[in-house]
């Protein structure tokens, strides 16, 4: 009869010493590849600001270091009529660091409202943020009644408003890269409206 032979203590030893060996071989070789891989791996890219942004910071620093305009030159440069309506309220009572111009134009129920906001100086330049959007980005929608759209005539780009209920136009631009100005209208219609942002001379009223 045939007995079988049972390993001994030694050889099962040195079987476990095997397997372990074998097992810690293969986590150092995962280990390392993830690290190669980690490696290989690009870094993310930092966000990188737009030219718009970048224009208009430089822009904003720009009008922080400039003198705004007073009361007196704004009186002196307003139009007493605009297509024949006369002005009707003026007001060049400006709050305090900034240059905020406004003024009414009213006869025979139609109406042209004229509103400034000089940019220049530190807080007039913080007040241009929406105005220099409005100089870089191109819109096209429809509201209730009208629209609103980025629109080029003469030259000029504006953000124009339309709301067919009241008869209103309203004409938003960032006139010289320094006057944030908003040309309201009522029962003028869409082409005066135009000829009035031209009457008012804008040019003029920017400093040499």
């Amino acid at each position: 009869m045939m007995h079988s032979i049972k390993p001994s203590t030694h050889i099962k030893a040195m079987l476990l010493l095997a397997a372990l060996a074998l097992a810690t071989c293969g986590e150092v070789k995962t280990r390392d590849a993830a690290q190669d891989e980690e490696k290989e791996m690009p870094e993310a890219d930092a966000p990188v600001e737009s030219n718009e942004s970048l224009d208009m910071k430089a822009n904003m620093k720009r009008l922080a270091g400039l003198t705004p305009l007073t009361d007196a030159e704004f009186a002196a440069w307003k139009p007493d009529a605009v297509l024949g309506l006369p002005a009707t309220n003026v007001n060049t009572n400006s709050p305090e660091d900034v240059a905020m111009f406004d003024i009414t134009y009213y006869a025979g129920g139609e109406k042209i409202r004229l509103h400034i906001v000089d940019g220049a100086g530190k807080r007039g330049s913080q007040l241009t943020g929406p105005a220099h959007m409005i100089a870089v980005q191109d819109v096209d929608e429809k509201i209730p009644m009208g629209y609103i759209k980025t629109v080029r005539e003469n030259g000029i780009k504006a953000r124009e408003r339309h709301e067919s209920a009241n008869k209103e136009y309203q004409l938003k631009l960032f006139y010289g890269n320094r006057l944030f100005v908003t040309l309201t209208t009522l029962n003028v219609g869409r082409a005066r409206t135009w000829q009035a942002l031209e009457a008012f001379d804008l040019e003029a009223l920017l400093p040499k």
